[in-house]
């Protein structure tokens, strides 16, 4: 007779072989109510303390893929799929797993809230600030260390290349895309000289639309000239 749930049954198999165990855990951010955030699943039960969430992640299957992995991990655990990746770290250390020893590779991702909440499943996925990730001790395992590093290795990214699209609308305003850097970088940025040195990289392309949301005169929107990642320096 088939097992009931066989991703169960695959997993608990794992467990039995007592050899190291190949995972994969993403770091998603996103900008929401004026705060970097991440997006977060509760843990298994009676593997740690219940109130505990941790990282979007789960076990490689034989013969699989990294990306494969990823896309079917991240549908799966949080509903969203297409989003823009990087691989960030291994950590092995034994005993980060009370289960066994699992060897995970890490990915942080980015996406612009409004994609995000169009699609995360909010009945297994939740937002959390970056404030109350490092500030307090609710995150299982090492994932509070990985989500401290993984927002360190994004503000080093964005002082030298356009990922910060990632994060953003198609299309912003200047003073969006300085809140942004804001928001991430944790201080104020003088305006005349952020605008200043964003348009001289030649980045970013004027487009002829405003944006109509703003109760203020309609200020104009940008895009990003190349969709693919590029360096400069930028801060």
């Amino acid at each position: 007779m088939p097992t009931e749930n066989p991703q169960k049954e695959f997993t608990k198999n794992i467990w039995e072989l007592s050899i190291p165990v190949l995972a994969l855990d993403v770091v998603i951010f996103t900008i929401y109510k004026g705060e970097l955030c991440i997006v977060t699943i509760n843990t298994t039960p009676g593997v740690t303390n219940d109130h505990l969430m941790r990282l979007p992640g789960g076990i490689l299957r034989s013969g699989e893929w990294l990306d494969v992995a990823f896309d079917r991990i991240l549908l799966t655990k949080t509903g969203l799929s297409n989003i823009y990746k990087e691989q960030l770290i291994t950590i092995g250390t034994p005993e980060r797993d009370s289960r066994g020893h699992v060897v995970s590779i890490v990915y942080y991702a980015l996406v612009d809230s409004q994609i995000l909440l169009a699609s995360l499943d909010l009945t297994r996925a939740h937002l959390v600030s970056i404030g109350d990730v490092l500030s307090s001790d609710i995150m299982a395992y090492d994932h509070a260390d990985i989500v401290k590093y993984a927002r360190q290795r994004l503000e080093w990214k964005m002082e030298y290349t356009n990922i910060s699209q990632n994060i953003l609308p198609a299309r912003f305003t200047l003073s969006r895309l300085q809140e942004v850097y804001e928001i991430i970088f944790g201080h104020a940025f003088d305006k005349r000289n952020f605008r200043k040195k964003f348009l001289s990289t030649g980045m970013l392309h004027e487009t002829d639309e405003l944006d109509r949301e703003s109760s203020n005169r309609p200020a104009k929107l940008y895009e990003f000239s190349d969709k693919e990642l590029k360096i400069t320096q930028l801060l």
